[in-house]
């Protein structure tokens, strides 16, 4: 049964197969552009007392990519950071951790591992209050992202940052995924699916009465392998473009998301 939109909740391994193969495609078109799309764009927090730690909180961390380049950008101009790591997956964590004993760079970083998800973390918050908090690629997997919003932006200290990253309903993936609903609905509620975009965060942040700001990048994605008929890096990267699984022995779900992508190619190979 197509299950639309449910990729990490129907096979978590996969979504995490996937995301590498998703991660690489967006390489080869652009380098570094998730990079530097954080550098230029995360707010870099003054902490709460002078001399003291900037303290960040990060929201489903995964393996510590996003976080690594976040903690690099303040630690050029701080001297002591903070950062408590909530991530439900053991496995995440693992990799995460082993990332930060083989980067000497942050060395410097006091970090406090939580192998919990969201939901759980913040049914249990001990009051501590952030500099930062932080959500990248996160709100599409939460249970109800409006609630997530509210309980980081209750977790920061006055003058405090939110910081959250997803793809904008007005391109690319984002624009996909709603066409993908409109094809494929599952159930009445879309927001009950990972199909979630930048629109579905500012309307939570309007209706809390929360003021933002918003920054948008464009990048390219190296879809070629989606149309090679036996690649399972093109049916993994097809899986993550539609976040459902198995997309490939779904042949109408297949053929309406390869044509889609080649009306909205900048370019064409072959």
């Amino acid at each position: 049964m197509l299950k639309v939109g449910r990729l990490i909740k129907d096979s978590p391994v996969r979504w995490d197969a996937a995301y590498k193969v998703f991660m690489g495609a967006c390489e080869t078109a652009r380098p570094r552009y998730y990079e530097e799309f954080l550098e230029n764009n995360i707010p870099v927090p003054t902490p709460q007392q002078e001399g003291g730690d900037v303290r960040v909180l990060s929201i489903a961390s995964g393996s510590g990519e996003a976080d690594s380049v976040i903690l690099k950008k303040i630690m050029q101009s701080r001297s002591s950071v903070y950062n408590r790591v909530v991530e439900p997956s053991r496995e995440m964590l693992r990799d995460f951790k082993a990332m930060v004993q083989q980067d000497t760079s942050l060395s410097a970083v006091k970090f406090d591992w939580r192998q919990q998800s969201a939901e759980e973390y913040f049914s249990d918050s001990d009051g501590t209050k952030f500099d930062l908090a932080h959500a990248v690629q996160a709100l599409y997997f939460m249970d109800d992202h409006h609630a997530t919003l509210q309980n980081m932006w209750e977790q920061l200290a006055d003058g405090g940052h939110l910081f959250a990253l997803l793809v904008s309903d007005e391109r690319g993936m984002g624009k996909l995924y709603r066409e993908v609903w409109k094809w494929f609905p599952h159930g009445n509620d879309r927001l009950t699916t990972c199909l979630r975009t930048s629109s579905d965060v500012t309307r939570s942040l309007e209706s809390s009465g929360i003021s933002y700001v918003i920054a948008e990048d464009e990048h390219d994605i190296n879809l070629a392998e989606c149309y090679k008929e036996d690649s399972e890096a093109g049916r993994l990267l097809l899986d993550f473009m539609t976040q459902t699984s198995n997309v490939y022995a779904h042949p109408k779900m297949r053929s309406a998301v390869l044509e889609y992508f080649l009306r909205h190619s900048s370019s064409v190979d072959g």
